[in-house]
């Protein structure tokens, strides 16, 4: 069988002496993941396109019967692999790795410094700055930007003398990470701004930002090299709940994105390149009927999107399918017991897994919940969607 290969690698991007510590600090998670089994699940959503490096990624993604799984179906698992299976284990193999004199790639900018003993090869106050949603405006130029306003938690009931501006967003400001929607709540009336202040009582203060109208929420992807080149990756649609959650992406053929907005995510990525940032991010962008749009978010880091679309060429050529949804999908029962379900997922429904987790593998008492990140490819849309029912009747939610 064929190798599946990544458009790039982050080893391509960074070199060789790096390590990438994907993990986002158990302190810093409240805007981030649901529970600590996803962000434990997360670490192993980028194994397959890192290339030759050490990664520090929990046991649960890491099991013999997944990775045999993948390396059979092609993907070249080239990475070190340093596991952890809880928090304070977690904290010894950073310190063990930071004797090594291993440059550290992190995902989240580490709220302490006792979090991180390493050398970082993005600056810790860049990372927090650049994805801070109070700081939008400094990155993206005004006219791209939609309505918004930072506002003390404490002055939010003003909100509720201007009937008619709801329907509204209000965000999270936080120099820790933010990410599937966890820090962002839509507003629909007055009645709800006390609950909001509730919810955001960990902030001091909160963006208050219009809510837009779209036809498509696209995810533009970039890479900016260790030499400063910036390369385009591509671009996915996002899939949310009506709660506004992050729930996966739609990976088509490229071309359908405008050509501005490209644009715009190069020269939002030239500037963060000259402040020192390197590595994967993805922009978020709200795309009107007449091609205009709005760029509300940034994400200085592998995206949800990321690994799909450095993977996507690889797999439709393989495939020979041009539509592909990725998600998360959980199964009900055992590590065990889903892998020969999934096994027949691959072969009757073109699933590609890249990220598999086993939860017993843990130190701590997760739910006994295993959870793969996947390519569901097809014909179309509405192909996937069919196939997503088969998904189903095997288990997979």
């Amino acid at each position: 069988m064929t190798a599946i290969s990544p458009r790039v690698r982050l080893i391509d991007l960074c070199g060789p002496g790096h390590l990438f510590n994907s993990r986002v600090p158990d302190n810093a998670a409240a805007w981030v993941f649901e529970s600590a089994a996803v962000a434990d699940a997360s670490t192993g959503n980028q194994l397959t396109v890192l290339g030759n490096m050490p990664v520090l990624c929990s046991a649960g993604v890491a099991t013999e019967n997944g990775l045999g799984l993948l390396r059979e179906l092609g993907f070249e698992l080239e990475a070190e692999l340093v596991t952890f299976t809880d928090a304070a284990d977690r904290m010894d193999k950073l310190r063990e790795l930071a004797q090594r004199d291993l440059i550290f790639i992190d995902q989240h900018a580490q709220p302490e410094a006792s979090l991180q003993p390493g050398e970082s090869w993005v600056d810790p106050a860049l990372l927090s700055s650049l994805n801070n949603k109070r700081n939008l405006s400094r990155w993206v130029p005004a006219e791209l930007v939609p309505q918004r306003e930072n506002c003390a938690l404490a002055a939010l009931d003003h909100l509720k003398t201007a009937p008619g501006r709801f329907p509204l967003l209000l965000k999270a400001v936080t120099d820790s990470s933010c990410g599937s929607g966890k820090g962002v709540l839509l507003l629909r009336a007055a009645s709800e701004v006390d609950a909001a202040r509730e919810f955001f009582a960990a902030c001091d203060s909160v963006i208050i930002e219009e809510y837009l109208d779209m036809t498509r929420n696209l995810c533009v992807n970039f890479a900016v090299f260790d030499d400063g080149r910036i390369e385009y990756l591509g671009a996915a649609q996002q899939i949310i709940s009506d709660g506004l959650r992050y729930l996966g992406n739609w990976l088509e053929p490229a071309g359908a994105e405008p050509a501005a907005l490209i644009e715009a995510g190069i020269d939002i990525m030239r500037n963060a390149c000259r402040h020192g940032y390197r590595g994967f991010a993805g922009f978020d962008a709200a795309v009107g009927t007449d091609g205009r749009f709005h760029i509300y978010d940034l994400n200085f880091r592998f995206n949800g999107s990321t690994a799909p679309l450095l993977l996507y060429d690889s797999l439709a050529a393989r495939l020979g399918l041009p539509v592909a949804k990725y998600g998360a999908w959980k199964y009900k029962g055992g590590f065990e017991d889903m892998m020969p379900r999934l096994r027949i997922a691959i072969e009757r429904y073109q699933l590609m897994p890249f990220g598999m987790f086993d939860p017993s593998r843990c130190g701590v008492a997760y739910e006994p919940v295993p959870r793969i990140s996947a390519m569901l490819f097809g014909s179309s849309r509405e192909e996937v969607d069919e196939k997503e029912k088969g998904l189903a009747a095997l288990g997979f939610y």
